[in-house]
């Protein structure tokens, strides 16, 4: 990652934990100045946006390394809980700040990726992979809720970081995945 990019983590970190941390301790929090924050960033809804812009972007990175789009189902899946704690910070931070959603851009954005996800849900429960009992949305805002999950529980030390992946999978799979038939649901 870029200086720049590592800034906006920082930043991103910081604000999930307290989402109404001011300029100077979110400079603080990221290693640089309150003055270098404000020559980069009129105001602080600036600064907002840019890092909700570039956690979104990690969303979509990882999506295209998954294969979200095209790869069987299942196999994006696991790939996908591999890098949950990737995705989980960007869930965080916007579930964190109601204010983000008042930006045009970025709720226009949140959408075009929720509709990626909801396009795979549909696959994968179409390939029997997901319950296709449940609305595909349904399953997305749940993928999105149990990433943020996650975030909080590992900065809160309540689990390791390695512990995520597995977690993901087994809160995943069995609360979502498909049901043989006569298994009930």
């Amino acid at each position: 990652m870029t200086p720049p990019d590592l800034v906006l983590e920082a930043i991103a970190a910081e604000l999930s934990r307290r989402p109404a941390a001011s300029m100077q301790e979110l400079a603080a929090a990221a290693g640089i100045g309150r003055t270098t924050l404000h020559r980069r960033f009129a105001t602080r809804f600036d600064l907002v946006r840019a890092v909700a812009a570039h956690a979104l972007g990690e969303a979509d990175r990882i999506f295209d390394a998954v294969g979200l789009d095209d790869a069987p189902p299942a196999a994006a899946l696991d790939r996908l809980a591999d890098e949950v704690m990737g995705l989980a910070l960007a869930y965080a931070l916007l579930f964190a700040d109601a204010t983000l959603e008042a930006d045009a851009g970025l709720a226009a954005e949140v959408e075009r990726q929720d509709a990626r996800l909801e396009r795979f849900v549909a696959r994968a429960q179409r390939d029997g992979v997901l319950r296709a009992d449940l609305p595909a949305r349904w399953i997305v805002f749940s993928l999105g809720a149990q990433a943020s999950a996650l975030w909080w529980a590992v900065r809160d030390e309540h689990l390791g970081r390695r512990q995520a992946p597995a977690l993901f999978r087994t809160t995943v799979l069995d609360g979502l995945a498909a049901r043989a038939a006569g298994g009930g649901s």
